[in-house]
């Protein structure tokens, strides 16, 4: 089996939506009265802890691969590899 890093942002993104599915069958059920109001601002709190914690693991690998190599870290904003940008 390949081997593949850690990823904290699927990790948290998937017990956000496990969350609000389990509210949402609750719901269904009748024992929570949940509404579209309050789901929403829920569900894109929780994705933007995850997109945070992408971010964070990025910085902290980048950083973590700069120490190993000798380089200086990067900055967040800069950008990392040619991305299939061809011709440069």
């Amino acid at each position: 089996m390949r081997r593949h890093r850690f990823a904290p942002s699927a990790l948290l993104t998937g017990l956000v939506l496990l969350g609000l599915a389990a509210v949402f069958l609750l719901d269904a059920a009748g024992e929570v009265s949940l509404s579209p109001r309050a789901a929403v601002p829920l569900t894109c709190a929780g994705l933007g802890l995850a997109a945070l914690g992408a971010v964070t693991a990025r910085v902290a690998r980048g950083r973590a691969a700069a120490r190993r190599s000798g380089r200086p870290a990067p900055s967040p904003a800069a950008p990392s590899g040619d991305h299939g940008v061809e011709g440069q």
